[in-house]
């Protein structure tokens, strides 16, 4: 840890562990978004896969 005036001011860690951390932060968004749409979630506006996909499958 560096300081600066006696106050915390930056930390040094290594690649590896920033990396751990970034990945860390985007679970956690990526968590708190898929919890966010789960409470707006309306079951009577949902579809089955099955009709999702006779909806969108393509004319091969």
């Amino acid at each position: 840890m560096i300081f600066k005036d006696n106050e915390p001011a930056a930390v040094i860690i290594n690649v590896e562990a920033y990396q751990e951390m970034l990945d860390e932060l985007e679970n956690l968004r990526v968590e708190a978004t898929a919890r966010e749409r789960l409470i707006g979630f309306d079951q009577a506006k949902a579809i089955s896969h099955e009709a999702m996909r006779a909806r969108y499958a393509k004319n091969d």
